[in-house]
């Protein structure tokens, strides 16, 4: 590579952000571009030269309505072409009838054959021409660059055609001067035939030899109509009324600008070199604004706001030519018009069409751009005849600019509503990756509700049903009863018990008989929820049926009621002195201590633990506390849900301490939780003690995240600074849970700002190390290593490793942290999209994630989520980001003084391995007992 291809490079790079790979093909895109625009300023200048001179100002509206039938007719038969051929046959096609068609019209003028209906037909072909190119082109550059480059790279391809427009609008207005206006057309028609072996270059490099690129695509097996499909979809009949009401507002606008300038200029040269000038002045204020503005507004502000730019500045014009219809008021109206247009509303609008699949966005965009505008021309010219024509209302050009200010309204209303369809779009994509559904919420007073739950208890399956009890539990509606009843006979134990759970509720139609046989039931919790049940219903012989239950013989059954009477009589303390429980405890714990058989040893204690839970006596409570020591598991477990039901405040330690044993996870999580509310303050101090074990710490925001309180969010935000990073992402993970169940809860958004801006940081950090690490280790390589180097590399290879875990854990980090400053249910499946293995869903993971951010956080956050698309770190990409590589030493220090103690072990280990003497006074730096740590990792190594 010359110097000068370098130098070309880097200020591509820096000034318009072309990367690696995009240089060939934006350029020729560019190029492409520049020769139709040039092409289409050539004809339209000689054009409307020729047909104001020919037929007046006062035939223009007529042009605009005569030139929607061909549109019509050419859309219709282009949209049947494009499903039977391959789009790119179909734009060179294009492009070489619209060279034999200026060539056959150029010449028919020049000689003066059919003059007046080469004219006609001219300005209406001129109309399609222009629209169908263009058209195709923006299609192409769909298919040829991917949603994130098109977001860089259309504002530079745009300024193509700029200076397309610049060249060819100055180029005719030059030649006007000493050709005729027929003799450009053979201008326009050289430099259009340029087009067509860029097209095909560009189709054979970037589209065809591409590996799964969208070739195999082009032919579309669709034949709905384009019309049929617009109506189908709000974004693309949004989209469809901002084009047809932009040119409506577009022809009214040159309509007074052309009629302004035939009132003031009557000859024809002078005439056709003022449109060049002006055209090209135009397209001179639009590159600027391409190349200094486009990029910044959209990226920043995103597509939706940049739609609002053109109209705004074409309600300002039309304001002033109200005021001031003067020459230089049409002027800046068109100003207003003809630079946004073509610079920030064209890539705005184009950027729309981004989220639509390619099959649909090729047979409507095309019939957007040009039936829909060449429509919007005709209904444009029916208004200009009818305000405008002596015939009818005879009006002045000042009226229509009050029809202008009348359609931006419309205009801006419809800009605002395809915005939210623009973002939903990527939403629906992201969506698509959910492969499960949260449960529907119940709803009884919808009858359709209903029949679903009665079906699900009649027929469904053991969890389902499960669900369905616990979610109507307490309605108690009469509707249910009969079906709720018919589960006390299920095969399963569980539903069993839950159907008691449920009857428990209904007060007015007891099942005392049906209910009683249950106590001999085999399952220990079915038994239970029997005794609740008779205990609740039986009102006249309640305390005789307790006592004989209470002194049977089988033990089975005597557990049971004692622990149903515990639970009964837990918040009824006259019940409970009635039957004396607390000695009915004591004398079972006796029982207890001089039982020999291994099995009833087991049931028994397995009862008086339950009992001693749920009957709270603080003198019992030690007999919990001693089964947690216990060797049987299923004693283990039983003492967790004893603790959790007592609600004794001493449980909450060995509770805790129970969280990291997997065997018992569950069970200590649903114990702490039954202390509710209370458990918040105890605990927040509690894992604050140094005695703590971090292993402890890191799942209490599981327990945390399921209590619908403040100060459970305070209690995690303050994990939030814990020294451990992996307490920092659980706490993340618990609040992003709870902003989905709790979302009333607050969650300190401005906080959550700058810890995002942090992370950002960090992760900057660890890339310039990660990267300088990696350029280290490639250096390395290309040498012939020593036993002592290679072992070398093998540490640094591990702290590669561990540096790109903790990239992931800054990337989770940053997006579980939107998640609390904006919709977490938006802002998870982008993070999904983002580890997807598929490109097109990490591209559109980015865009959609766009266009939530605020512009202040968009700048900082887009450009490091670039990065996570990339499969290797390249300098190009730390120079995206501008961010310093440290040296080697500087990369150590930076590591050791992190709070990490993985990644300062990792570091140490590999110094050791080193042997450098430049290292010692890092290695100095910390205490004996880190470096004897070291030591023992490396041991194991």
């Amino acid at each position: 590579m010359t110097l000068y291809q370098e130098a070309l490079r880097y200020f591509l790079r820096k000034t318009f952000d072309l990367r690696e790979g995009e240089i060939k093909r934006a350029l020729l895109m560019q190029l492409n571009i520049f020769f139709i625009i040039s092409t289409l300023l050539i004809v339209k200048s000689t054009v409307q030269a020729l047909f104001v001179t020919t037929y007046g100002k006062e035939s223009l509206p007529l042009a605009f309505v005569l030139a929607a039938i061909p549109a019509a007719i050419v859309s219709t038969v282009y949209t049947r072409i494009l499903s039977r051929v391959a789009f790119n046959k179909i734009i060179v096609g294009t492009l070489v009838s619209s060279v034999a068609t200026m060539g056959v019209l150029g010449t028919l003028l020049m000689f003066n054959v059919f003059t007046s209906w080469a004219v006609y037909v001219f300005y209406i072909w001129m109309t399609i021409f222009a629209l169908l190119c263009t058209s195709q082109f923006w299609i192409l550059a769909n298919i040829v660059f991917n949603a994130r480059e098109a977001k860089r790279l259309f504002g530079f391809i745009g300024a193509g055609a700029i200076a397309g427009g610049i060249f060819g609008g100055y180029l005719a207005s030059a030649l006007a001067t000493f050709m005729t206006s027929e003799s450009l057309l053979f201008v326009a028609a050289g430099l259009l035939s340029l087009c067509i072996p860029i097209t095909r270059g560009i189709w054979r490099s970037s589209v065809s030899e591409a590996p799964g690129s969208i070739q195999q695509k082009k032919r579309l097996g669709s034949r709905d109509h384009p019309i049929s499909l617009i109506l189908q979809s709000r974004h693309l009949t949004y989209l469809a009324i901002i084009i047809g009401v932009s040119v409506i507002v577009a022809k009214l606008v040159e309509y007074q600008y052309t009629a302004v300038a035939y009132e003031t200029i009557k000859n024809p040269e002078e005439l056709t070199a003022f449109f060049g000038f002006w055209l090209s002045t135009l397209s001179i204020i639009s590159l600027l604004l391409q190349l200094f503005m486009t990029h910044r507004v959209v990226g920043v502000f995103g597509v939706g706001t940049s739609l609002f730019l053109l109209p705004a500045g074409i309600l300002i014009g039309a304001v002033l030519l109200f005021i001031f219809p003067a020459l230089w008021a049409a002027v800046l109206i068109r100003i207003a018009d003809g630079s946004l247009k073509q610079s920030i509303n064209k890539s705005a609008t184009e950027l729309l069409a981004l989220p639509i699949p390619i099959d649909i966005k090729n047979r409507t965009k095309s019939f957007i751009d040009v039936f829909i505008d060449c429509f919007a021309s005709g209904l444009a010219g029916l208004i200009l005849i009818f305000i405008v024509s002596p015939t009818w209302l005879g009006m002045s050009t000042r009226a229509i600019c009050l029809m202008i200010i009348a359609l931006i309204g419309v205009w801006m209303y419809f800009a605002y509503l395809i915005r939210r369809e623009y973002i939903k779009a990527f939403k629906m994509r992201m969506d698509e990756q959910q492969e499960t559904k949260a449960p529907a919420v119940v709803e009884p007073a919808n009858e359709s509700v209903f029949g679903g739950l009665m079906r699900v208890l009649e027929s469904g399956d053991e969890g389902q049903i499960i669900f369905v009890l616990g979610k109507v539990r307490e309605i108690q509606d009469k509707k249910l009863f009969g079906h709720i009843r018919s589960l006390l006979h299920h095969p399963s134990a569980a539903v069993r018990a839950e159907a008691l759970k449920s009857l428990y509720h209904y007060k007015n139609d007891p099942l005392i008989e049906e209910v009683e046989p249950m106590i001999q039931d085999e399952d220990e919790n079915v038994k239970i929820g029997a005794f609740e049940y008779l205990l609740e219903h039986s009102h006249e012989d309640r305390y005789l049926r307790m006592e004989r239950y209470l002194r049977e013989e089988d033990y089975h059954v005597s557990g049971a009621a004692l622990v149903g009477l515990a639970k009964e009589t837990r918040d009824n303390p006259g019940m409970k002195a009635r039957f004396s429980l607390d000695q009915r405890l004591y004398e079972r714990l006796e029982a207890i201590a001089q039982e020999d058989d291994p099995e009833k040893f087991h049931v028994m204690r397995s009862d008086l633990l339950k009992a001693i839970g749920y009957a709270g006596s603080p003198k019992l409570l030690f007999v919990i506390e001693s089964a947690f020591h216990d060797r049987d598991p299923e004693v283990v477990t039983t003492a967790i849900e004893a603790a959790g039901n007592s609600l004794h405040l001493s449980f909450l330690p060995p509770l805790l301490e129970m969280l990291p044993d997997e065997q018992h996870f569950a069970h200590a999580r649903e114990a702490l939780l039954h202390f509710g509310h209370g458990i918040i303050e105890p605990v927040n101090t509690l894992i604050k003690q140094p005695s703590m074990r971090v292993e402890v710490i890191r799942l209490v925001p599981s327990v945390l995240e399921r209590i619908d309180s403040q100060s459970a969010v305070d209690c995690m935000l303050d994990l939030l600074d814990h020294d451990d990073l992996t307490v920092h992402l659980q706490a993340l993970r618990s609040l992003n849970n709870m902003k989905l169940q709790f979302p009333h809860l607050r969650f300190q958004k401005k906080a959550i700002m700058q810890r995002i801006l942090e992370e950002v940081r960090l992760y900057q950090s660890t890339l310039s190390v990660l990267y300088a690490q990696i350029k280290i280790g490639s250096e390395m390589k290309a040498q012939v290593l020593t036993p002592e180097e290679a072992a070398q590399e093998k540490a640094r290879a591990n702290l590669v490793q561990l540096l790109e875990d903790r990239m992931d854990g800054h990337l989770e980090r940053i997006f579980r942290l939107l998640g609390l400053k904006y919709p977490t249910e938006d802002i998870l499946p982008i993070f999904e999209g983002l580890q997807s293995n598929k490109p097109d869903l990490r591209i559109n993971a980015v865009e959609f994630l766009e266009n939530l951010l605020d512009p202040s956080l968009k700048k900082v956050l887009i450009p490091v989520l670039e990065t996570a698309l990339l499969d290797g770190i390249t300098a190009e990409t730390i120079e995206n980001l501008d961010i310093n590589i440290p040296d080697e030493y500087t990369c150590y220090q930076t590591l050791l003084d992190n709070k990490d103690l993985q990644l300062r072990y990792a570091v140490l280990y590999l110094l050791g391995q080193s042997q450098d003497p430049r290292f010692l006074p890092l290695i100095k730096r910390y205490s004996t007992q880190d470096v004897m740590r070291v030591k023992t990792l490396e041991k194991t190594q």
